[in-house]
C-alpha cells in the first residue's frame, strides 16, 4: 500500500507543477539562473577612491543590496555615525557580465558596469575625478 502512496503522491505533485504550464514546452521555460536571480542579495564595499585616494576608511560600512524586484540600495555609515541610502533600479545580465543601473527619475540614463564572479565594479568620472568601488559577497 505505501508503494502506490508514494507513486500517487509524486504523481500528484508532477500533475500540480504542470498545470501552469499551458501550452509550453520546456526549452521555452526560464533557464534556473534566470529564475534563481544569483546575483540578488547583499554586497560589502571592498574598494572605494575618488582620484586615486582611499575613501573607504571614512566609512564605517558601504553596501549595496540588489533585491528580486529589480531594486538595488545603496547604504552607508560614515566613520562618524552619519547614515544614507540611496535607491535606484537596475537589470542584470549575469551570462554577459553586466549590470545596468537606473536612477529614479525622469530622463534619467542608465549606467553599465561590470558583474563578474560575485563582484560589482563602478567606475565613474565626477567632475573630472575619477570614482571606483568594487562591492564583492
Amino acid at each position: 500500500m505505501r508503494k502506490y502512496f508514494g507513486a500517487l503522491l509524486a504523481l500528484t505533485f508532477a500533475a500540480a507543477l504542470c498545470a501552469g504550464c499551458e501550452g509550453g514546452t520546456v526549452s521555452e521555460m526560464s533557464s534556473l539562473p534566470e529564475l534563481s536571480r544569483p546575483y540578488v542579495g547583499e554586497y560589502r564595499c571592498e574598494t572605494l577612491t575618488l582620484a586615486g585616494e582611499d575613501m573607504l576608511s571614512s566609512f564605517e560600512y558601504v553596501r549595496l543590496i540588489l533585491s528580486y524586484e529589480g531594486e538595488a540600495t545603496l547604504f552607508w555609515r560614515t566613520a562618524e555615525g552619519c547614515e544614507g541610502e540611496y535607491s535606484l533600479q537596475y537589470e542584470a545580465d549575469p551570462d554577459g557580465g553586466r549590470i545596468a543601473f537606473v536612477p529614479r527619475g525622469r530622463g534619467a540614463a542608465a549606467r553599465t558596469f561590470p558583474l563578474e564572479k560575485g563582484n560589482v565594479r563602478l567606475g565613474l568620472n565626477l567632475g573630472g575625478r575619477y570614482l571606483y568601488a568594487q562591492f564583492g559577497r
